[in-house]
């Protein structure tokens, strides 16, 4: 029951619609103009620029509806995260940075709390792994490896597909709705101790936050019968305090060290 669990943890963790027909003609799309779309048909660049923070919060839950994981991330201009998964009836991790200094806290073979500075690619990873918004919005940084590939039913609904990846051999698939534009999920092949797996990631349950149209329910699946589930919810935009995100005690015993 945690196998997929263990998977979306190690590889995955992060205003109106702007319709039109669904007779589009294949031939006539491009990565960029199906990117632009899909910014626009959930408020637009503008609107997302003006974000100085974002919170978070939601419940893993596993297959069988039991809750496993909660989650809270809190982002800021300037680079401040934090992030804290209570693995329920388990133990606690965080991650974050002061705009400077990015750490993690983990548990250990005993459960016991470790604590180290990380860099910031490593904290960028933990974020997107959460933060699903940030993972759709930094797509078009991949344009130049990013092909259209045509058009597929995916959760449901006919979508446009691009290949984020197409040189590296965990290809990633993203979809975007044909008649909404908005970003559907993505489809990734992850390898795992039992052998390749594919991972279908759905982006449900589109509800307002401001001016920004946003999903809230992210759905890990395997097949029918095989689907994590993160509900998110409550989202908050620009209310987080410069203090959420001060360095923990330990981490500056750390950083002191290192100086030494």
């Amino acid at each position: 029951m945690f196998n997929l669990l263990s998977v979306i943890l190690a590889f995955s963790f992060g205003c109106a619609s702007f319709a039109q027909s669904n007779t589009e003609s294949t031939s006539v799309q491009t990565p960029e103009l199906i990117f632009e779309r899909a910014i626009q048909s959930i408020g637009g660049r503008k609107s997302l620029n003006k974000i100085t923070s974002f919170q978070l919060h939601g419940v893993m839950r596993l297959p069988d509806g039991k809750p496993a994981v909660e989650i809270d991330l809190a982002t800021k201009k300037g680079g401040k995260v934090l992030g804290v998964l209570t693995y329920l009836g388990v133990g606690q991790s965080r991650f974050g940075s002061d705009g400077s200094t990015a750490w993690e806290q983990t548990l250990n073979g005993q459960n016991e709390a470790t604590w180290d500075i990380i860099s910031d690619q490593a904290l960028s990873t933990k974020v997107r792994q959460t933060n699903w918004l940030e993972w759709f919005t930094t797509l078009p940084t991949a344009l130049h490896t990013t092909t259209f590939l045509g058009e597929e039913v995916f959760d449901g609904e006919n979508c446009w597909k691009l290949r984020i990846n197409p040189d590296d051999s965990n290809t990633e698939i993203a979809f975007f709705s044909t008649a909404t534009h908005h970003p559907r999920g993505r489809r990734t092949t992850e390898r795992t101790n039992a052998g390749d797996i594919t991972l279908d990631v759905y982006f449900r349950s589109w509800e307002h936050v401001g001016k920004l149209l946003l999903f809230h329910e992210i759905v890990f699946s395997q097949g029918k019968d095989n689907e994590v589930i993160f509900k998110i919810d409550r989202i908050v935009l620009d209310t987080a305090k410069n203090s959420l995100f001060e360095l923990p005690e330990q981490i500056t015993a750390l950083k002191e060290e290192e100086e030494e």
